[in-house]
Parts: C-alpha cells; sequence; structure tokens
C-alpha cells in the first residue's frame, strides 16, 4: 500500500510539531497520498508495534522498531531496523537517526513479510553488579529473540549499519511475535528477566553475565499456553488466553490460578492489573 511509516512528537507548550519519516526520513514532513506532494517514492516500513515507540530514561532517547520496506540508509530507507531519537522526535541530522540496529537479514525479512517491527524494544531495568552496555531486547515475526545494547544498538558506532545484536536465540515456544515483551526484576535476587508471550505459549528468559560481565539471555521455563501481551504485577505473572485469564508464576511458568469467567472473545486485548 501507499504509507510510510513515522514519529510525530509535538511540544505540549507550543504545539509545534517534528516528522521522523521511516523512508526518505530526509524529508521532516507529513506525506500525502500519491500522486500529490509532498511525497516519497518509496513505501511502507510502518511503525505498528502495540507500544509505538519506548523510551530509554538512561540515554535520554525514544526507540521505535519498523516492519517490512526497504533497508537503504544512503537513500534514507530504514525497513526492519530499530532506530532511537531525540525525545524532540530529531535525528543526528541529514535524514540519519541517532542510532540503529538493522539484521543482516534484512532483505529475506522483507521478503517474507516477516516484520522485525511486529513489537517494540523492551527495555531491560538495570540490575544490581551489572555492568555497561544498557539492554533491550527486540523479537519480531521470524520468532527469534534479540538482544541488543542501547548504547550501540549494532556495535559498530552509529546509525546505517546491519548485524551487531550481543545476542539471537530462537523463540522457545516459536511462532510470530505480535505482542509486547514483559520485562522484570525479581526482588527476591535482583535478577533481571524477560518473558515472551505469543498465539504458540509463553516463555521465561533470565538475564545472566558471563566472564567479564557479557550479558545473555538463558530460557528458563516455556509453556504452550499462549495469550496476548503480559503483565506483572506484584510478582504475579498475568495473561489473557484464548477465553482464559492466566496468572503464572514468573520464575516457573507454574500456574497460580486461572479464570474462565466472562473471558470469550479475546482478540489482543491484555488484562490491567
Amino acid at each position: 500500500g501507499d504509507y510510510q511509516g513515522h514519529v510525530t512528537a509535538i511540544d505540549l507548550a507550543t504545539g509545534t510539531q517534528t516528522v521522523f519519516n521511516a523512508q526518505c526520513s530526509n524529508q521532516t514532513v507529513h506525506f500525502v497520498i500519491q500522486p500529490g506532494t509532498p511525497d516519497c517514492g518509496s513505501v511502507q516500513t510502518a511503525i505498528w508495534a502495540r507500544p509505538g515507540v519506548v523510551y530509554d530514561s538512561d540515554n535520554d532517547r525514544i526507540l521505535m522498531a519498523t516492519g517490512n520496506g526497504t533497508f537503504a540508509p544512503a537513500s534514507f530507507g530504514w525497513g526492519d531496523t530499530v532506530f532511537a531519537l531525540h525525545p524532540d522526535g530529531t535525528g543526528a541530522g541529514g535524514g540519519l537517526p541517532v542510532d540503529s540496529y538493522t539484521p543482516t537479514n534484512y532483505q529475506a525479512l522483507q521478503d517474507g513479510d516477516l516484520d522485525l517491527g511486529s513489537t517494540a524494544p523492551a527495555i531491560l531495568p538495570s540490575v544490581p553488579d551489572s555492568v555497561p552496555p544498557r539492554l533491550a531486547v527486540q523479537s519480531g515475526k521470524d520468532a527469534q529473540v534479540r538482544l541488543l545494547n542501547r548504547d550501540d544498538l549494532s556495535g559498530q558506532g552509529g546509525p546505517s549499519h546491519t548485524g551487531g545484536e550481543l545476542q539471537l536465540l530462537d523463540l522457545p515456544q516459536g511462532g510470530e511475535v505480535l505482542t509486547q515483551p514483559a520485562v522484570w526484576v525479581n526482588p527476591a535476587d535482583q535478577g533481571g528477566w524477560v518473558f515472551v508471550a505469543n498465539g504458540s505459549g509463553i516463555s521465561g528468559f533470565e538475564l545472566t553475565l558471563g566472564p567479564g560481565g557479557t550479558p545473555s539471555l538463558v530460557s528458563k521455563w516455556m509453556n504452550a499456553a499462549g495469550g496476548t501481551s503480559p503483565v506483572l504485577a506484584n510478582g504475579i505473572l498475568y495473561y489473557a488466553g484464548s477465553g482464559v485469564l492466566h496468572a503464572v508464576d514468573p520464575t516457573t511458568g507454574n500456574s497460580l490460578w486461572s479464570d474462565t469467567t466472562n473471558v470469550s472473545g479475546i482478540h489482543w486485548e491484555s488484562p490491567i492489573v
């Protein structure tokens, strides 16, 4: 279709807007439908994850991920990419974002309709005894989980590079991820956790630090009771599946209770606790 993903930041004090386009990012305007102007010849690269953008308070940036579209930094195209902007919606100048991460297989993602940006980056909280880098998790339609360095998304110093994730692992339950991962710090030991649910099940990953403080995610549990975006409250992991609300132990995945009362017809909704 004729669309281009974009971010609009609005200054609430003045009403002024700043636009960053995921295609033709050198044009800081809202595009119109072809054949009108202004417009961009390249299309797609939607920003359609449920949270839209997320705020990285450690680096004072906003992070987002794009879906299928052309990745061509030389011509200002950012398909299947995680990128960072300043909170006011501006980039690094010259049509570039502040930073970016793009998988090396970006063309295969586009060709297979495997949007990287079917979910947004999930920011991992800092935990005691951890060392830089600050971390984020990115999944997608390709059923993989990527651990990223928020301080340097590609590990190569700035935008436009490909690869550079700290870790790439298969989602244990498989299946495309259209939900938003949840993050948690276990108060018992201050360990960091990530939870990813989709139609095929739900998985729990624990953040570990190897020699020299090298971070990695370790899959700790998985069950095949799928559902929507999970939430954490009071040490309990909640998520809604087909006709059932689940409450599980976040460290084991064991069911604490479930409820089928008035939970029919769930379609993407997540519980509010």
